[in-house]
């Protein structure tokens, strides 16, 4: 059988990898009498709520672990008794169960899954003694595995460490698949990271979990002016920051302009523009489709989904109190909702219905495609797999309903560095560490290994010669120059409007919104059924928290 890991996912909730980097959301509800658990994959499943699991998927657990019954392995179901307590027993042993786990058998695949049935405690994320003497090793994780990425970061990071006394460091590329997996088994072992470079997800994670330090320090040293205001925002909790910004994402509409062009259509500037300008360049030259609309259930639909919320001022949490806003303008999001779906009735193909970040990006590059959304990784894959394409496209930020409105917000995402918890010899060498990789020519150079994909969430690497320079940035400055003046200022991360939450990753380790999307865009539910039943999941995974 292969191994799961528990992650501390929210109160109420855990996220459990297995080797396969398979990640399920377990969600635990309490009786007098059970602990009933149920579990939610990553990927399609039948239709069911988030506590509505199909049945071979649910359990009825009232003990630490999870055994089958005689004759009850394919169901999934299992059960071990244990005598009654009193509900004040109850409470105070909820914080200190440790998570159970069972396995199941489904189509011929081994599936692992832990009945996570306790609330994330605070945890010391590296349980090194304190220590005034001695070589230091760092722990130094990155989440970005192809080597030209990995390579100039590592190289960076043992150049600053060359200049620290008695500190070295262990580097390791650490794939988003067995990230979540990773981190909590190593921090819960006393072994995690001291630096790692991730996603604003994994901080969320980190900070939720009381394994990392603010690191308020090292975003003043180097001058808090510098950095975009909105990723600090992202990454703040209770008046402290715990990511240091690296590299700023963005997601906007990349697009023909021969195909503009041969349909005689310019940039559009509202939603109606939009949906004119992507019925005339639909099958302009025959076959490129007008305008993709995918809606993966993994990562994918959110992403797409939020961007027109986001457009029509509809946000998961206001981004000035933190209230839970998804249904405050119900009318909005229903909007927001049928209008994507036009879009996608309108010139998208069919398929775009379950497609992922590589479908829509390859159909993109191929020249199947007139427009798209995307985080500037089109450009990427046209460069390698079809580099006449170059000349043709452009991109300009998702309109508003109407022309010269404000956006809410724009759809975007981040690369930090956060710094694991551990005692103040290690915590003060890993910041000096990250301080030293905020020189502006390091964090141009790191930048540019994914040009155009990320640009650099200082202004000063921005503004750099190394960064400048750089034959890509060159040929897409207008482009750039828009994403930083109009994009980058305003950007969210849906569940993270209002700072840190790890609504984000729950979102995006489940598949209820995409799940919901596919069947109003197949027509069996409304536009308004879908934006009822993603509010009814959202509240509910916030109740849980």
């Amino acid at each position: 059988m292969s191994p799961v890991t528990s992650l501390p996912w929210s109160p109420g909730s855990t996220a459990l990898v297995n080797a396969t980097g398979a990640v399920f959301v377990v969600t635990c509800y309490f009786t007098d009498m059970t602990r009933v658990a149920a579990a939610r994959p990553s990927g399609p499943l039948p239709r069911a709520g988030l506590d509505r699991s199909p049945p071979w998927l649910q359990s009825r657990v009232t003990g630490d672990i999870c055994r089958p019954r005689d004759g009850d392995l394919n169901s999934g179901r299992a059960v071990r008794r244990r005598p009654r307590r009193s509900p004040e027993h109850r409470s105070h042993t909820m914080s200190r169960l440790t998570r159970s786990a069972c396995a199941l058998a489904l189509s011929g695949t081994v599936v692992l899954i832990a009945a996570a049935c306790s609330p994330p405690s605070p945890q010391v994320g590296n349980n090194n003694p304190t220590s005034e003497s001695g070589p230091i090793e760092l722990r130094f994780w990155t989440n970005l595995t192809v080597d030209a990425q990995a390579g100039v970061i590592e190289e960076q990071a043992r150049s600053c460490v060359a200049e620290l006394d008695d500190v070295s460091i262990e580097f390791e590329a650490v794939p988003f698949d067995s990230m979540y997996a990773r981190m909590v088994t190593a921090f819960r072992g006393g072994q995690g990271p001291d630096i790692m470079n991730t996603i604003e997800g994994a901080i969320s994670f980190g900070e939720a979990g009381g394994y990392l330090t603010p690191v308020d320090d090292v975003i003043d040293e180097h001058g808090r002016y510098d950095f975009i205001a909105s990723f600090l925002h992202a990454a703040t909790k209770d008046d402290h920051v715990w990511g240091v910004p690296d590299w700023a994402l963005h997601q906007e509409v990349w697009y023909r302009k021969d195909l503009f062009e041969a349909a005689g259509v310019e940039v559009p500037t509202s939603w109606d523009e939009l949906l004119d300008v992507a019925r005339a360049v639909d099958r302009v030259d025959g076959e490129t489709r007008g305008f993709a609309v995918p809606l993966g259930s993994a990562l994918v639909a959110p992403q797409t989904y939020y961007q027109f919320l986001y457009a029509n001022g509809v946000y998961t949490f206001d981004p000035d109190t933190g209230e839970y806003a998804f249904d405050r303008d119900r009318e909005a999001a229903v909007e927001a909702t049928q209008y994507m779906l036009d879009l996608y009735d309108a010139a998208s193909p069919p398929e775009a219905r379950t497609w992922g970040w590589n479908e829509f990006r390859t159909a993109f590059a191929d020249g199947d495609l007139a427009m798209v959304m995307d985080f500037g990784a089109v450009v990427g894959m046209a460069a390698e797999q079809n580099p006449d394409l170059l000349d043709e496209i452009s991109s300009f930020p998702l309109p508003t309903p109407e022309t010269g409105d404000e956006p809410g917000g724009i759809l975007g995402g981040g690369y930090y560095y956060m710094i694991g918890a551990s005692n103040p010899r290690r915590e003060a060498a890993a910041k000096d560490v990250v301080g030293c990789l905020l020189q502006p020519e390091l964090v141009a150079e790191r930048t540019n290994t994914r040009p155009v994909f990320a640009l650099p969430a200082t202004q000063s690497a921005a503004d750099s010669p190394t960064y400048r320079s750089h034959p890509m940035v060159q040929r897409f400055a207008a482009e750039i120059e828009t994403i930083r003046e109009v994009e980058l200022p305003r950007w969210y991360r849906y569940g993270m409007e209002a700072g840190l939450n790890p609504l984000a990753g729950q979102i995006e380790a489940t598949t209820f919104i995409g799940d919901h999307l596919q069947s109003a865009a197949a027509g069996r539910i409304t536009a308004a059924e879908a934006v009822d039943a993603i509010d009814a999941d959202l509240r509910r995974l916030v109740r849980q928290q």
